[in-house]
């Protein structure tokens, strides 16, 4: 299992939306439908989670509801290995989007293009001879700007396993790509001096599997130091960027073959802010 996993906050569509990414991506399948076991925040019955495999990277689809928007200022970073496969995923995504960079040759890659896609997630698409990969990549502008390479050394620190692949800079000292990696998987950053109006939002966010509570607590405690604590095991760093604490077997808690148990486990989840794995373990063995 991958330590990291994107997250993206959905008002509705989830389905629609699994089934597009599926479609467009090379080794990919819809893994796991997880759904609301209570009315609280969604109809009960209707779609929580679609868990898919896009691109070989696990990507969750969350049905959240309309409190959060997707902005460019986090985008999945592709990298495509022929023309045939970039020319298609570009065309496919693009289908009732946005450009936002013209797909086309630049300085730095032969084929690449810059894009929302219909529902607006953000996607960076580069020809590099390699198997079909995605990477987020953070963009930091407005009041983050010239923090990427504070925040890539913070987050190797926090998270461990780190190491950065390489860093290419402007002329100001500030990051024009790069690349780095956390527990084997692949992170982009850079700076924009540009004020886009947009910043990071709760809209992607990223899935962090712990082993156990020991390391919950770690994270919570590193990432929240200057950043804030949010309900249900999120935790929002100092830049604005946005994890999610999880562990392997948390699924099994919320099972819905069981639905009482499903619906204590996660009426217990809803008064916790920092996850307690004792608490929700409790609450499914009444």
């Amino acid at each position: 299992m991958t330590k990291f996993s994107p997250c993206l906050w959905f008002d509705g569509k989830v389905e629609e939306a699994a089934e597009f990414y599926v479609d467009a991506f090379e080794q990919s399948k819809i893994n796991a439908i997880d759904y609301y076991v209570d009315s609280e925040h969604q109809p009960k019955g209707s779609v929580l989670t679609i868990t898919t495999t896009l691109a070989g990277q696990e990507v969750i689809l969350l049905n959240g509801g309309p409190e959060f928007n997707f902005t460019p200022a986090i985008s999945l970073f592709v990298e495509c290995e022929t023309e045939t496969q970039i020319n298609k995923l570009w065309e496919t995504l693009s289908h009732n989007g946005k450009v936002l960079m013209e797909f086309g040759s630049y300085p730095f890659g032969e084929k690449y293009g810059w894009l929302e896609d219909q529902y607006g997630v953000s996607w960076q698409l580069i020809l590099s001879r390699t198997p079909q990969s995605i990477a987020p990549s953070f963009l930091f502008t407005g009041d983050q700007f010239g923090k990427a390479e504070e925040a890539m050394n913070q987050w190797i620190e926090i998270f461990g396993e780190g190491k950065v692949e390489y860093v290419q800079k402007n002329p100001d000292g500030t990051v024009l790509q790069a690349l780095f990696t956390m527990h084997g998987q692949p992170f982009r950053v850079m700076d924009s001096g540009i004020d886009h109006g947009f910043t990071f939002s709760m809209a992607t966010s990223f899935y962090v599997y712990c082993k156990n509570q020991e390391e919950i607590d770690h994270l919570w405690d590193a990432v929240t130091a200057k950043g804030k604590e949010w309900p249900c095991g999120w935790m929002e760093d100092e830049y604005g960027v946005c994890w999610q604490t999880v562990t392997s077997d948390m699924e099994a808690l919320f099972n819905n073959s069981d639905p009482e148990r499903a619906y204590r486990v996660m009426q217990e989840l809803y008064k916790m802010k920092k996850i307690d794995l004792a608490a929700l373990r409790k609450a499914y063995e009444e």
